[in-house]
Formats: C-alpha cells, sequence, structure tokens
C-alpha cells in the first residue's frame, strides 16, 4: 500500500508541477518549420542529431555502411584513454608504423609523449602517429583492434567494424547512425574535445629538442567563413574509397544550448564537407525550436 500510495503521489505532483519534477530533463527540439534541405547537400550519406535528446532532426541513407577512413582515430584514442597511460610518458616511433597517408615525417626512433602523439593523430591526423599510440597501449595490433571492436560492440553496433588503428584500411567502416552513437559517447571525452578543438599544435621531437607544427584538418575550427558556428569537438576522414568525411559537433555560438551533432560521409572535397555540414546545422537551427 505505501509503494502505492507513493507512486499515486509523484504522478499527481509529475501531472500538476511537471517542470518542477522533470526541470533536469532535457527537451525535444519542436519542428516549427516545414522546409527541406536534401536538394542542397552533395554527400552521400548523413545525420544531423540534437546532441542533447540524441533525437535525429534529417538524415540521408543513415543505415548505409560507408568507409569511415580516419573518423576510425576516435575509437583509437579513447580505447587508449581508457587504458589509462600517463600522457608525460614518452614513446619511440618506428617505421613499421608509416602505413602511407598523412604522417608524421620522423625517423625511426624519433621519441614522442604521449600527449604529442594524441595532437598528431586527432589534430593532423597524421596515421602513423594513431599507429604509435596504439602500441603504447601494451597491446598488440591485433588485441588493440578487438578492443576497438568490442568498444563498438558495447553500444550495440552492429555495422560498424575496425580493422586497423589509423583507418587507412577502408574495411573500417559503420553508418552515419552508429558513427553518431560513437562520436555521442567519445566526445564526452574532456581529453578528446580538447585535442579536437585545438586549432595549432606544436609538439616536440623529445629526443631531437625540435619542434613539429600541427594543424588541424578540421577548417570549422578556424577558416573565418565559419566564423558563425561554435565547434565543440570532431574529426574529418578521407580515402578515395570514402570521399571526405566529417563528424563534428557545433553550436551558434559558445553559449548557446542548441548542440548539434552531424555525421556526413562521401562529400566530394575537403570544402565541400564543410560547406554541407554548415548548411545542415544552419537548416537545423532555423526549422526546429529548442526549449532553452
Amino acid at each position: 500500500m505505501e509503494l502505492k500510495f507513493v507512486a499515486m503521489l509523484f504522478l499527481f505532483i509529475a501531472v500538476v508541477f511537471p517542470t518542477t519534477v522533470f526541470a533536469n530533463e532535457p527537451s525535444f527540439p519542436k519542428r516549427i518549420d516545414p522546409r527541406e534541405i536534401e536538394s542542397e547537400i552533395g554527400a552521400h550519406a548523413y545525420v544531423v542529431m540534437d546532441r542533447a535528446t540524441g533525437e535525429l532532426l534529417t538524415i540521408k541513407q543513415e543505415n548505409r555502411v560507408w568507409p569511415i577512413a580516419s573518423l576510425t582515430k576516435l575509437v583509437t584514442a579513447s580505447v587508449v584513454l581508457e587504458q589509462g597511460i600517463s600522457t608525460n610518458q614518452k614513446i619511440a616511433m618506428r617505421n613499421t608504423d608509416n602505413v602511407g597517408g598523412a604522417r608524421l615525417w620522423v625517423n625511426d626512433g624519433d621519441t614522442f609523449s604521449i600527449d604529442d602523439l594524441f595532437y598528431a593523430t586527432l589534430v593532423a591526423s597524421a596515421n602513423n602517429a594513431a599507429n604509435a599510440l596504439s602500441r603504447a597501449s601494451g597491446f598488440s595490433k591485433e588485441v588493440f583492434v578487438q578492443k576497438m571492436n568490442d568498444y563498438a560492440q558495447s553500444l550495440n553496433l552492429t555495422h560498424t567494424k575496425f580493422v586497423d588503428p589509423s583507418g587507412i584500411d577502408a574495411n573500417n567502416q559503420s553508418t552515419p547512425f552508429e558513427m553518431a552513437q560513437i562520436a555521442k559517447n567519445v566526445l564526452q571525452k574532456e581529453e578528446i574535445k580538447r585535442y579536437t578543438t585545438t586549432y595549432k599544435r606544436f609538439i616536440r621531437v623529445a629526443n631531437q629538442g625540435v619542434t613539429k607544427k600541427m594543424v588541424n584538418t578540421n577548417w570549422m575550427l578556424y577558416k573565418p567563413q565559419y566564423d558563425d558556428v561554435f565547434v565543440t569537438g570532431g574529426k574529418t576522414g578521407y580515402l578515395d574509397e570514402s570521399g571526405w568525411n566529417l563528424v563534428v559537433t557545433l553550436k551558434p555560438q559558445k553559449n548557446d544550448k542548441r548542440e548539434l551533432l552531424i555525421v556526413l560521409f562521401g562529400a566530394s572535397s575537403r570544402a565541400e564537407s564543410f560547406v554541407d555540414t554548415e548548411r545542415l546545422a544552419k537548416w537545423a537551427w532555423n526549422v526546429y525550436e529548442w526549449e532553452l
């Protein structure tokens, strides 16, 4: 009887004072304008999500399996962070880390801090830095990749598969919807937000005492045409097989609560991936209304 009374009391309060009971629950955006955006977007597939609620605001081929390229590095970085390795620890680069694509131009044996390798991986998207990070975990490549796949399985992602830590292999695959689930999870980590929103960073070759300049591959962080959006995290990716991919979280301005998570696959150029993403974001902010 006591439990029944408590349940009825809670229901009464929820009905009479709904904003009091659910004050901390984010409200879902409300569609206020019927305009569509698909005809203006050249990318093959995308998802636009309200980050606070996970509500999908617009989609195109959201379940299409696609090579994710360097978006893979978000999961690589997350798995390494989970091992609790000191970011001050040093590790030597090896020629075996080189797999083609973007890279740190270093010699076999050059040493970097783990922290600097995170910057090289997530700012400059260096493939050999990602491979060195995976080695720093203490796992073999096979075990490390299995941990990446275990991570995907923990999120119940059935179409996501990883085969290497850098993303150079086109068999690293996901869908826009599943990549959004990954990004929603990974970009909650303060370290990854910090790395992926760094515009420029000088990293130190510890054994030589020289530095190398890293510039973020995400133009939305610093090019003047994107001054009217505020990026809170993200990653770019490119392969011949995938075209230009992007995952990004962004707001209209720093203190705005209307944060979006956008995953875009297969833009025709690097520039178009950012143009398409900005169009999607501004469309969402114009045709949906948030209770702020």
